[in-house]
């Protein structure tokens, strides 16, 4: 994707000859500028590598001091239901501007004497900056091997984490996958939150000691870093190209080295997701269903695991599960091709395949934040070992 930025020679409430500049020359960035009149900047998503139209969008202002712009997106739904994300003068402290304050497909912000930077999304952003920088601080690191899955088709790194147990060979393994679509920035929180449990949760023994987990942060590791929209790349994107020749090395690697490490121990695949951009289901947590009923049956005890073990502010309800055949999860909807979550049925031993999709803002109407999705993170691991814990038992009877 081809980076943009454009020096604002703006006027109006603004001192003559003083400019500010928009860019999205950085990790993630995206945005294109139409045209100033004044003190509004007309501005949109950068769709150029898509099908269809979609809502990811994350540029930075500099030159801002005590300033009043106006940015106008010339495209209906880019905001959440809390408006902008938005962090003035770094990229950590992140907020959300607020419903109240989006008119028209716009919003207004005026800056103070102080302030010299400010960066605006249409969600907290999340690259592979920070997926460093949480490694770097996690608790237990030594229980963590990371190394490169591949190289992406722009040279890239693709992170892979596994843990294992320490001692005897596991006897069950789980694969994580996330960021099949490179803007779905809050499920990378979720991630977070279900290692750092895994790795540091007292009640989690079982996992340490029984389960070998393969986690895929980045599979679009490409699109993360350009800031592209990932969901309806054209020809197809990273989560329908999963049958016949893969088009992208993390795909294409995956499928041919998954299996093996698996051994017939792989017995769960989880793909974390974000949803379209607010409204309905879409500010819900929800899991997808498959189309095969005992497969179903066992996404359904998970379901239940995680509305059990919602302690945190961020809570999942039994009831917003999207079973096969409802709303977008129908077959037309792969039609591009197999998704992850279908691949990993056919994957020997596995008895569940499933999606967790993670609103970008309003979740049951609490507000997403960096610390809520990990808090849901740690839902994920008590349920991750309960469900296995269940299947172990099952076997022993049996």
């Amino acid at each position: 994707m081809k980076k943009v930025f454009l020096v604002l020679s703006l006027i109006g409430n603004f001192a003559f000859g003083q400019e500010i500049k928009i860019e999205s020359d950085f990790p993630g960035g995206n945005i294109i500028i139409s045209k100033i009149t004044q003190d509004t900047a007309y501005i949109k998503p950068d769709l150029s590598l898509n099908e269809r139209e979609w809502f990811h969008w994350y540029f930075k202002t500099l030159n801002i001091s005590g300033k009043r712009v106006t940015f106008k997106f010339e495209q209906n739904n880019v905001f959440t239901k809390y408006g902008p994300a938005y962090s003035i003068n770094n990229d950590r402290t992140w907020k959300w501007y607020g419903e109240s304050r989006i008119t028209n497909n716009s919003f207004t912000y005026s800056f103070n004497e102080e302030d010299t930077i400010a960066y605006f999304s249409v969600s907290i952003p999340y690259t592979e900056k920070n997926f460093n920088e949480f490694l770097s601080n996690v608790k237990n690191p030594d229980l963590i091997e990371k190394s490169t899955l591949c190289l992406t088709d722009e040279g890239r790194k693709v992170e892979k984490i596994l843990i294992s147990p320490s001692g005897d060979e596991p006897k069950q393994r789980v694969v994580i996958t996330a960021r099949h679509h490179a803007c779905e920035s809050s499920a990378s929180f979720v991630l977070e939150g279900i290692i750092e449990s895994v790795l540091n949760e007292k009640n989690l023994e079982y996992l340490r000691e029984n389960v070998e987990f393969l986690i895929l942060p980045f599979m679009d590791k490409d699109g993360v870093e350009n800031g592209e929209q990932g969901k309806y790349r054209a020809p197809r994107d990273h989560n329908r190209d999963y049958d016949s020749v893969s088009l992208y090395q993390t795909t294409a690697t995956i499928r041919n080295q998954i299996p093996e490490w698996g051994d017939g121990k792989i017995v769960m695949t989880l793909d974390i997701h974000s949803p379209w951009v607010l409204g309905g289901d879409n500010e819900t947590i929800y899991m997808v269903g498959v189309e095969y009923s005992q497969f179903e049956k066992e996404q359904m005890k998970f379901s239940h695991l995680l509305e059990k073990n919602a302690w945190e502010d961020l809570k999942y309800y039994h009831k917003n599960f999207m079973p096969f055949g409802v709303s977008w999860n129908t077959n037309k909807n792969y039609s591009q091709g197999l998704s992850f979550m279908e691949w990993g049925l056919t994957l020997n031993g596995v008895l569940m395949s499933t999606t967790l999709e993670i609103p970008f803002a309003n979740v049951s109407g609490a507000t997403f934040s960096a610390d809520g999705g990990r808090g849901f993170g740690k839902t994920v691991a008590y349920s991750i070992k309960e469900y296995l814990q269940s299947i172990s038992a099952k076997n022993e009877f049996d």
